[in-house]
């Protein structure tokens, strides 16, 4: 799907900055973030569902989670964060997207994907939502709003263990598994973090579902890019906690910034640095991974 660009006046005070730095404290407010592009991107969030239907998805056992989530969002979240854009219709007692004219109910609907769609079409995050697996040990995936990927079909994520999502990922075996099931237990709902996920992308796509990283065994191929048309890709991640359902729901906000704009506000030393950094983090093989 094409891309968007987000712009800045100023990006020495957005995510970007703090690409390389790990879980910090933030508040409620951070979950969801509503700028310029918003009409924009709402409307390629519609496409890529309408090409890929499996970017929404929910198991039985997470619509209890996947309601609570919605109804957070219409009820308290979105009309106090965004007034201007989500407000209440006295008439019909629901939401009215302002932007979109959508109307949203304040109970989530009966249908489980309409639920996701309504999400979908409002609110530019995606969203993945966990509960405790089946078997009590750690948590798995068992819904999302999932239009931006990098590099797999989330329909492969669906059911499955946080550890076992992340076994691509060189390390998080070994350093991260049991430490994240022992976070994800002991976050509260009054407690939200945030981190950022960033990596250089040689186009501005938003759903990027072909080869992306490099997996063991795997070889890196000889490709021509332009690199006018390459981007930094961040993903802002904020996980917070629902309080009835127990959920854990990570919210991802996307920002691409032309490698250009990186240089032009005096970011690009700071980057090379970051990319070098790999190499001698605490685990080498994400610069192999990242490549």
């Amino acid at each position: 799907m094409g891309g968007w660009t987000r712009r800045s006046a100023n990006l020495g005070q957005t995510p970007c900055a703090d690409t390389w730095e790990g879980l910090q404290k933030t508040d409620i407010n951070g979950i969801i973030h509503i700028d310029s592009l918003y009409a924009e991107r709402i409307k390629a969030r519609q496409d890529i569902v309408r090409q890929y239907p499996g970017a929404l998805d929910c198991l039985d056992s997470g619509v209890g989670m996947l309601n609570e989530l919605y109804e957070f969002l219409v009820q308290e979240y979105l009309p106090h964060r965004y007034p201007t854009i989500f407000r209440h219709d006295l008439s019909t007692g629901a939401v009215e997207n302002q932007v979109t004219n959508e109307i949203l109910p304040l109970t989530a609907p009966a249908d489980r994907y309409e639920t996701l769609q309504k999400i979908n079409r409002n609110v530019e995050e995606d969203f993945l939502m966990l509960l405790p697996s089946p078997d009590c040990d750690g948590y798995s995936l068992q819904s999302f709003v999932w239009a931006y990927p990098v590099g797999f079909d989330p329909q492969s994520k669906l059911g499955i263990k946080l550890r076992d999502a992340h076994q691509p990922v060189p390390g998080y075996k070994e350093k991260l598994a049991l430490s994240m099931d022992r976070y994800f237990s002991n976050l509260e709902p009054s407690n939200p973090k945030c981190r950022v996920n960033w990596g250089i992308a040689t186009n501005n796509n938003l759903c990027e579902r072909g080869e992306y990283h490099l997996y063991p065994g795997q070889e890196p191929k000889e490709t021509e890019f332009d690199l006018e048309n390459c981007y930094v890709r961040c993903e802002l991640q904020t996980l917070f906690a629902l309080p009835k359902s127990g959920g854990r729901i990570l919210s991802v906000h996307l920002y691409l910034y032309p490698l250009q704009e990186i240089k032009d506000v005096g970011l690009g030393p700071e980057m090379v640095k970051a990319i070098d950094g790999l190499k001698s983090g605490n685990v080498p093989g994400f610069h192999r991974y990242k490549r």
